[in-house]
């Protein structure tokens, strides 16, 4: 009898994917091959599997003639069910089955492809509530099970190839503690700051759409000499499961069971691969798997940026954001100190991210307050029209390598249509009247105006291709700063609407610097025969991205009561799917009634 700790249900999907890998043979498979081929499976199905004591129990229960033998040589012996087959099993043959000789001897091999997902972050917005696929799942289920959900399909892009640039990177650093009062917190075994890259996507991070199959990097170059394939095998299938899991409860808003998974997934592993995911070899490829796992936790929850979200979502990313680290750190404290860096570094950078995005959401709020009603944007024009001069602001603040022409024709030109639709006849605060040439074309009813700061931003970058990301986003920052102190002085009355916009754009340009940079990270290139995963120092090779810290009690946060849940600051139509009431099984909690994409 199976204890009581495995649910009634977990039995069922336990029996089906059992009868599905294995059956009775005149034969003998060794045990832990069996389970990574279960683990595997479960996957793949997207649903946690069982431990391997309850796993164990489950066999004997659906193949009661089986026996358990330890068969193998003097040393390299292992348990086997005797009269058990594996179904399909490819890892029979002599080569499939030769252990590894270490990380050096597969510099040739490519690691597989992933099919690297990409963000739209124009386009992601603009798909209707009614395109989502609503998933039921049985109440009796403690873990959601396999969904057949599409992700809403992408609009093309019409931008030409003319728009593909190489941007130009900066480093910077984030600190795993911002709220410590100390600048070094003491007693700590980790790092207190990792290095992150700055860098602007291109169209190609942003254009295709991500996808729920999880495929971890190649193991096999990673792995010390004479490694057990099997227990690499069990490792990957578990760590797989994992990254699917911690995934899935991001998409679901599953708080507890979210952090819950970190404090598991060790106590999941048998003594054989606990050992081989101590060593310190597979630090850098845990480190690789975990980044791509957080990679599609943003590229999706990332469809937020400008969304009037549940309260609910926004509470439990910001208590991702600001616990993840410490929790981490907690649970894995009694690893070796490469496997717990090898945790962190993303995890840090991951963290940031969140951040940042709902620092982004604030501002966005807030700015939409101001920038939705005609009249706020008509006195805003006006204010920009008197009260500025470009060409003082662009000889204060711009260094002298600066496309200074590009820049003021940019200034002088795009705002308005940035601010528009605006009456063709605007009256200044001196009096006068400022005719434009042409009337403003109609509004687009699915395009707001933060919707085109924020498509002009994305753009943006590609207009000064040689300049670093960080120069890019000081000059935003001092041009703005200028604009505000020359309205300010001249006491221009729509200075509360250009800081409030002002706040946006900057940290919107901070968020698409971090994001890209974030995204832009890949495995190591496995064809080039310089690279080695045990050389130099890889636990910093390829690093990327951050953010910063959100608010979201304050009176721009999603409680706002002008702006209802079903409307968008990118679209009319909101991305964020209330699930049925009955699929919420983690513990009651209100997070899972909501799904992210």
């Amino acid at each position: 009898m199976v204890g009581s700790s495995c649910s009634r249900s977990r039995r069922v999907l336990t029996f089906d994917r059992l009868k599905c890998v294995c059956r009775v043979a005149k034969t003998s498979v060794p045990r832990n091959r069996v389970y990574s081929k279960y683990a595997e499976r479960c996957g793949t199905d997207r649903v946690i599997p069982l431990n391997p004591a309850s796993f164990g129990k489950l066999v004997r229960v659906i193949f009661p003639g089986i026996q358990t033998r330890r068969l193998g040589v003097r040393g390299e012996s292992k348990y086997h069910y005797v009269d058990l087959e594996l179904i399909d099993d490819k890892s029979e043959g002599e080569d499939a089955r030769r252990p590894s000789h270490g990380a050096a001897a597969h510099h040739a091999l490519k690691r597989q492809a992933s099919g690297t997902p990409r963000l739209n972050l124009e386009y992601v917005y603009a798909t209707s509530l009614s395109t989502w696929n609503r998933l039921t799942f049985p109440s009796a289920t403690p873990r959601l099970t396999a969904d057949s959900a599409q992700f809403p399909p992408r609009e093309p892009r019409m931008e030409s190839h003319s728009n593909y640039y190489t941007p130009t990177s900066s480093r910077g650093v984030l600190f795993t503690d911002i709220y410590s009062s100390h600048f070094q917190p003491s007693h700590t075994r980790t790092k207190t700051s990792y290095e992150h890259e700055l860098k602007f996507p291109t169209p190609d991070i942003l254009e295709a759409p991500d996808a729920f199959v999880v495929e971890l990097p190649d193991i096999k170059p990673y792995l010390p000499a004479r490694t057990d394939p099997d227990s690499a095998d069990n490792l990957v299938a578990m760590y797989r499961s994992h990254v699917v899991s911690l995934v899935d409860s991001v998409r679901y808003c599953k708080e507890k069971q979210f952090f819950r998974l970190f404090g598991t997934f060790h106590g999941t592993l048998t003594v054989p691969v606990q050992k081989l995911f101590a060593t310190p070899e597979l630090a850098p490829w845990i480190k690789e798997c975990d980044w791509m796992m957080y990679q599609k936790m943003i590229r999706n929850v990332s469809q937020l940026t400008l969304q009037v979200a549940p309260p609910p979502v926004l509470k439990f990313l910001d208590n991702v954001a600001k616990t993840l680290h410490a929790h981490i750190t907690t649970k894995f404290s009694a690893l070796p100190v490469h496997v717990l860096e090898a945790k962190l570094e993303p995890a840090t950078l991951f963290a940031h991210l969140l951040r940042q995005m709902l620092r982004v959401n604030s501002a966005a709020h807030a700015a939409a307050v101001m920038l939705t009603a005609e009249s706020h944007r008509t006195h805003m024009y006006a204010d920009w029209l008197q009260h500025v001069n470009i060409k003082r602001i662009i000889a204060n603040e711009l260094p002298g390598s600066c496309a200074h022409e590009e820049v003021y024709t940019i200034l002088s030109t795009e705002i308005r249509s940035m601010l528009g639709p605006l009456p063709q006849d605007i009256q200044l605060p001196s009096g006068s009247i400022h005719h434009a040439a042409y009337p403003d074309p109609p509004a687009d009813p699915s395009e707001s105006v933060i919707d085109r700061i924020a498509a002009f931003l994305t753009r943006l970058p590609s207009r000064f291709p040689g300049a670093h990301a960080r120069t890019i986003m000081h000059c935003i920052s001092a041009l703005g700063s200028a604009a505000l102190r020359e309205i300010t002085v001249e006491n221009g009355v729509s200075f509360q609407g250009w800081w409030l916009t002002k706040v946006f754009v900057d940290e919107m340009a901070q968020w698409l610097a971090s994001i890209g940079g974030f995204l832009g990270h890949a495995p190591p290139d496995w064809s080039s025969s310089n690279y080695s995963p045990v050389m130099g120092d890889p636990l910093n090779a390829g690093v990327t991205n951050g953010g910063s810290g959100s608010n979201n009690d304050s009176r721009y946060s999603s409680l706002e009561a002008d702006f209802g849940p079903e409307q968008s600051f990118i679209s009319s139509a909101s991305h964020v799917a209330i699930q049925n009431n009955g699929s919420n099984q983690e513990g009651k909690s209100p997070h899972s009634q909501y799904t992210l994409w």
